[in-house]
């Protein structure tokens, strides 16, 4: 199996820390920002846009909103019936969620696509590095 890439957004520490936390419980999942430049670049190429939106790239498929809660959780090992509920709870309050906590919406995108060949260059780097830094590097002020 490939390394695992998960997009998540990192412009808030709450999330920095979910993810890490995700990604030390399961074997075979990085963590990358939505906003760093090889995943921005990969969006464009997967989807021809930059779509705002929580995605799991794992193997040669990319699981984009509630399929991403579904994939990572079951990896997690939780339980059938609870996967199945967080799902549902994403699909009903991710809109309104990601607009007050994110303040923008995320993309009305969800489930699993094929990676396509223009958006796999751009993962093989990333593929591996085995530790991608969750939280962001300071900026210095000019």
């Amino acid at each position: 199996m490939k390394t695992s890439l998960l997009v998540y957004d990192g412009s808030n520490s709450v999330f920095r820390a979910a993810a890490e936390a995700a990604t030390r419980r399961v074997d075979g999942i990085v963590a990358v920002r939505w906003g760093a430049d090889p995943i921005q670049a990969f969006l464009e190429a997967q989807f021809d846009s930059r779509p705002f939106a929580f995605i799991l790239v794992e193997d040669d498929s990319v699981h984009v909103g509630t399929e991403t809660v579904g994939r990572v959780l079951s990896r997690m090992g939780l339980a059938a019936p609870l996967v199945a509920g967080l799902k549902r709870a994403y699909a009903a309050g991710g809109g309104p969620f990601g607009r007050l906590v994110h303040g923008r919406t995320v993309a009305d995108l969800d489930g699993t696509f094929p990676l396509s060949a223009a958006a796999a260059a751009h993962l093989t780097d990333l593929r591996r590095v085995r530790e991608i830094p969750v939280e962001e590097a300071p900026t210095e002020e000019p």
